[in-house]
């Protein structure tokens, strides 16, 4: 390859890793693959290989170092917080699944109707609350309409945040008007399941997030940190099985 060509010629590989620093990432970045190897010349193969088998005995002696502390982790979770952790999981799993798309596409139509049905409008509007900062509703008197709803929904850039709202983003305020527009207009989802296919979509979407952000705010912080350590654990061990693998593939290592 070029960039090896240019690369002074080392004496040392350990001196040099930084010239080849491109090739490296480049094979295990993009492609995730060290098939590329082969329009490198022999001898820098050489050179690249015995570096990716040093980084791999620094991550496997780092994880070594790491997984008492994981073990003991793991033995001090009491069962009532092994059940927690793992109702967790499951709560993500279904939130996660709910595909955001389908609810973006559908709330997208809804503001092309001129009138829409009485559930239709009254379950959308409803989620809107969600959607709204609780300032801008003040400023509204705590009052939505559907000529409001489309004008926001025309708005490029609410529809923008509206692609990356999370649990987290939502406000016990957000939360008490979406559940009081729900109790003072009768919605149930009984309507909400006759109304037009946009406004179900848009419907269980909102109930979806805020089931779900109502049962992360009964995990405590001991919880949440646990959760942490797991997640961290779990990202350290799969990257380096990926690359344990990549190396097997390319017989670095057996």
């Amino acid at each position: 390859m070029e960039v090896a060509q240019q690369s002074t010629r080392p004496g040392s590989y350990i001196a040099h890793f930084c010239d080849i620093r491109g090739i490296i990432l480049s094979f295990v970045g993009v492609n995730k693959d060290l098939a590329n190897c082969r329009f490198v010349s022999k001898e820098w193969r050489v050179f690249i290989e015995e570096y990716l088998l040093q980084v791999y005995k620094m991550k496997k002696h780092d994880i070594q170092l790491l997984r008492p502390v994981w073990e003991e982790m793991h033995q001090s979770m009491s069962p009532k917080i092994k059940d927690t952790i793992e109702m967790a999981e499951i709560r993500k799993t279904v939130y996660e699944n709910f595909n955001n798309n389908t609810f973006l596409r559908s709330i997208k139509l809804l503001a092309k109707i001129n009138h829409p049905s009485k559930s239709t409008k009254e379950g959308v509007l409803a989620v809107m609350h969600l959607l709204v900062d609780e300032e801008e509703l003040s400023k509204t008197g705590d009052s939505l309409d559907w000529v409001y709803f489309r004008k926001k929904l025309f708005n490029r850039n609410f529809v923008k945040e509206l692609k990356s709202i999370k649990p987290q983003d939502l406000s016990p305020g957000r939360m008490a008007k979406f559940e009081a527009a729900l109790g003072m207009e009768t919605i149930t989802e009984y309507d909400q399941m006759y109304a037009s296919a946009e406004a179900r979509n848009v419907y269980m979407w909102a109930v979806n997030i805020v089931e779900y952000k109502q049962f992360l705010d009964t995990l405590t912080d001991d919880i949440h940190d646990i959760m942490r350590q797991c997640k961290s654990q779990k990202a350290i061990e799969t990257e380096f099985d990926h690359f344990e693998n990549i190396l097997k593939i390319t017989k670095c290592i057996m």
